[in-house]
C-alpha cells in the first residue's frame, strides 16, 4: 500500500479509535459518594462507560493518583485498548516493515501499549511536580455547547491543589512523549513531523473521546434509570425492606404485638 495512503487511512481510523474509551477503564473502586454515579440496575454496557470523577471536588490523594495511573497504564483495559489499536494497523498493515501475522500484531500491539505507559507515566510524575488534578469533572452547566466545549478543551484542563481550573502541563508532556518517543523503535515509514502530528492527534481523540463518554455519563446513566424506574440514592419503600437472612422486619413484629393487646383488651 502507498505510504501516502497508509498515512491517511491511520489518520482517519481516528474517528474509529474514539469508540475504544468506551472500554477504557474507571479508576472507581467502591461506592460512589456522588448518587448521579450509581450503576446499580443499569445495563451491562452502560456501566463500562468511563464515569467523571465525583461530586463536589475534593483535592486529589497520593492514593487517589497513584489509582488513576495504575487504572489507565497497567489494566487490562488499557491492554485491551492497545490491542484494539494495533488490530486497526494491522488492517492497514501499518507500518509495513512489521509484516503481518502474530509477530507484526505482536509488534503492534507492544508498540501501542509503550506508548500508553509512557503517556501515564509522564503525566503521573509530572501531575506530582505541578500539583495537578487530571480528572475529568463535568461540567455545571445545563447547555450541550457548553458541556461539549468542556470535553474539547479537557486534555489540557486540569484542577490545581485548591480546586480552580488550569492549563494542564503533565497532561501535555504526557502526550508529547505519547507522541515522539515511540518513533525511537518505529520503522522508516512511521518517522517524520507528520508521524508526529498523526499520534498527538490520536492522543487528543482519545482522551477527549473519554472524557466525552465521562461529561454525558450521567446523562445516559439516567435515560436507563427512568426507563427501568430506579432511582438512585432515594430510600426504598418499606414493602421492599427484607432482612438478608429471612428474619422478621421490626415492623412485623410491632404488628403482632398491637394485635395481640387489643385482642387482651376488654
Amino acid at each position: 500500500m502507498d505510504h501516502y495512503w497508509q498515512k491517511q487511512l491511520k489518520l482517519n481510523s481516528l474517528a474509529v479509535l474514539l469508540l475504544v474509551p468506551v472500554t477504557i477503564g474507571r479508576a472507581q473502586t467502591s461506592a460512589p459518594s456522588d448518587a448521579t454515579l450509581d450503576t446499580t440496575g443499569l445495563p451491562f454496557i452502560v456501566k463500562l462507560f468511563p464515569q467523571p470523577a465525583p461530586e463536589p471536588w475534593q483535592r486529589i490523594t497520593p492514593k487517589q493518583r497513584l489509582g488513576l495511573y495504575q487504572q489507565t497504564s497497567f489494566s487490562g483495559i488499557a491492554l485491551l485498548g492497545s490491542a484494539t489499536g494495533a488490530a486497526f494497523s494491522q488492517l492497514l498493515d501499518s507500518p509495513t516493515e512489521w509484516g503481518q501475522g502474530a509477530e507484526g500484531y505482536g509488534r503492534r500491539v507492544a508498540s501501542s501499549y509503550g506508548a500508553t505507559i509512557i503517556n501515564g507515566t509522564i503525566q503521573y510524575g509530572t501531575s506530582i511536580i505541578f500539583h495537578e488534578d487530571n480528572r475529568y469533572f463535568r461540567s455545571s452547566s445545563s447547555s450541550f455547547a457548553s458541556r461539549f466545549g468542556a470535553v474539547v478543551i479537557s486534555p489540557f484542563v486540569a484542577h490545581n491543589d485548591r480546586g480552580g481550573k488550569r492549563l494542564s502541563v503533565s497532561s501535555f508532556l504526557g502526550g508529547a512523549g505519547q507522541s515522539t518517543i515511540p518513533l525511537a523503535w518505529s520503522p522508516p515509514s512511521w518517522q517524520g513531523g507528520s508521524e508526529i502530528s498523526i499520534n498527538a492527534a490520536i492522543w487528543y481523540g482519545q482522551t477527549a473521546g473519554t472524557n466525552l463518554f465521562r461529561e454525558f455519563y450521567p446523562s445516559i446513566a439516567a435515560h436507563f434509570r427512568k426507563n427501568a424506574g430506579t432511582n438512585p440514592g432515594s430510600a426504598p419503600k418499606k414493602a421492599d425492606i427484607r432482612a438478608v437472612d429471612g428474619t422478621r422486619k421490626p415492623d412485623d413484629t410491632a404488628k403482632e404485638i398491637r394485635t395481640t393487646v387489643q385482642k387482651i383488651k376488654p
